[in-house]
């Protein structure tokens, strides 16, 4: 059964899955559009990077403008004041972060556990859902869960509700970033401030949809319990970059360690629920990408050696090149971490920063609910991403805000840097080559190469899954399965003519 185009997902993707017995036993995740944004950058000015790159994509440009500012600051030795790093923090966690896992919670995802949808595949459970009474009534109003399912459709109540929560989220952001989804505030060392009182308007702002948030995660609630158990785990296997610098980042590649271990949320990996490390330089320099089998070129080893003389793999970002080698029908290569001499495929995303948090800091709390770790599977997937906006609005009304706005500087160069943070859907890198200011080589690594890499993640939830269809299978477990991981593949993909020769001028005349 091929199973595209997937609707309700950012970028462009299918999967071929095979049926036996009720169970599904193979499956081959597809990117059908070429992804080489990359490209795009080479002998560009290393200023131009996080401009460019905050462009590859609609829906999280503020990831990779933040990414790409970060390294560009390791590459030019500069990094921003405490207050500056206040406000990037507070207006990535509003959006990207919020705005994002809002929509696609309530948008994209909860719409495939409607009563629409479940009366339609699998009617035992739209009966199931007649007869079970809400736990949590008194926050969202609905009776029994057939009541809540009811709304969860377009134009239902929770869906109007989350639409308006995502349109607010997305203009309190812009008192920060000015525009979105592409922010024109950032610049390496600091940011664009034009309202010295965004903090406070922030603040107020999440006060006033205090109402909404908690409607929509104790709906969250319900449905995770109601849901519980259908889908499968494939268990505690982690990466996160984690998020929100605290006030000792300093940019640079030799301390990357200390300073990305006190983020908000820190980094780690981890390998069957234990914690493999927390350096963020280690787990970066432990990326390896595979095009065996795909349209793309392989590459010869240029780079040997890291800045602090550590050994840079052929197969690390720092050494490959984009370079197209015919057309295709699926440019979905595939990223690995390496782990000595294994190499496995971690989840990233929302779940993997809860469950990092809690192995590092204790259980994550947001207004007096607690996060615990359940399963790694569709509807905990689904929870974490809902979990994470509650914990990040408690997060905001407590957030201060340090009023010094100013730049520093090492005083050193970087030919090699590197940026990276968790974008909503997991660890988002960009690696640069650069000599003289100019770039000779741009590498970027997304969340979505990484779960839907082959083998990865996605085709593991879904092979083994049994169909919890009742009237003939149509593939909506792995359309679930597909969307708990929030897909965005649509990131680097563009139009490439590699002659050199010009397409189209275009004057634009302000």
């Amino acid at each position: 059964m091929k199973l595209e185009p997937i609707t309700r997902i950012e970028g462009h993707l299918g999967v071929d899955v095979k049926v036996d017995g009720n169970v599904y036993s193979d499956a081959n995740v597809e990117i059908t559009m070429f992804r080489g944004f990359e490209i795009l950058l080479k002998n560009k000015k290393i200023d131009l990077a996080p401009n460019l790159t905050e462009k590859i994509c609609g829906v999280c440009g503020a990831t990779h403008a933040l990414v790409s500012i970060e390294t560009l600051e390791m590459a030019k030795g500069v990094y921003p004041s405490e207050g500056y790093i206040d406000l990037r923090n507070m207006a990535y966690a509003l959006a990207d972060i919020m705005y994002n896992n809002v929509v696609v919670a309530f948008m994209f995802e909860a719409i495939d556990f409607s009563t629409n949808v479940t009366s339609r595949h699998s009617p035992s459970l739209l009966d199931r859902a007649k007869e079970t009474y809400c736990t949590y009534k008194d926050h969202h109003g609905y009776t029994k869960m057939v009541d809540l399912m009811q709304q969860l459709y377009f134009s239902g109540d929770v869906y109007k509700t989350a639409l308006k929560v995502q349109t607010k989220i997305r203009d309190l952001a812009t008192l920060i970033w000015l525009r979105y989804p592409q922010p024109v505030s950032l610049k390496a060392g600091g940011l664009e401030v034009r309202d010295q009182n965004a903090d406070q308007k922030i603040k107020e702002g999440i006060k006033e949809l205090r109402p909404e948030l908690e409607k929509l995660f104790y709906v969250a609630k319900e449905l995770r319990d109601f849901f519980q158990g259908m889908y499968k785990n494939i268990g505690e296997d982690f990466v996160t970059y984690g998020l929100f610098e605290s006030h000792d980042y300093d940019a640079t590649y030799e301390n990357m360690g200390s300073w990305a271990s006190k983020r908000v949320i820190p980094p780690a990996l981890i390998k069957g629920g234990e914690i493999v490390t927390r350096d963020l330089r280690s787990i970066l320099l432990g990326v390896r990408i595979d095009v065996d089998g795909t349209p793309y070129e392989k590459w010869e080893k240029t780079v040997e050696k890291d800045p602090l003389g550590n050994e840079v793999d052929e197969r690390h970002p720092w050494n490959k090149e984009t370079k197209l080698k015919v057309s295709g029908r699926n440019y979905l290569f595939t990223v690995r971490q390496s782990l000595g001499k294994e190499e496995y495929l971690p989840t990233t995303g929302d779940i993997a920063r809860l469950y990092t948090y809690r192995k590092v800091k204790g259980k994550p709390r947001a207004f007096g609910e607690e996060w615990e770790y359940r399963s790694n599977d569709v509807i905990e997937r689904f929870f974490a991403r809902v979990f994470t906006v509650y914990f990040l609005a408690d997060f905001l009304l407590n957030y201060e805000v340090i009023k010094k706005f100013n730049s520093n500087s090492t005083g050193k160069v970087n030919e090699m840097a590197v940026g990276a943070h968790d974008a909503p859907r997991g660890g988002n890198a960009h690696w640069m080559i650069s000599k003289q200011g100019t770039i000779q080589r741009y590498q970027i690594v997304t969340p979505t190469d990484r779960n839907f890499s082959k083998g990865g993640p996605v085709e593991r939830s879904i092979v083994g899954q049994r169909v919890t269809e009742e009237n003939g299978v149509t593939g909506l477990d792995v359309l679930r399965i597909v969307r708990s991981f929030d897909p965005c593949s649509a990131c680097a993909v563009h139009v490439y003519n590699s002659s050199g020769e010009k397409i189209v001028s275009i004057n634009a005349v302000p």
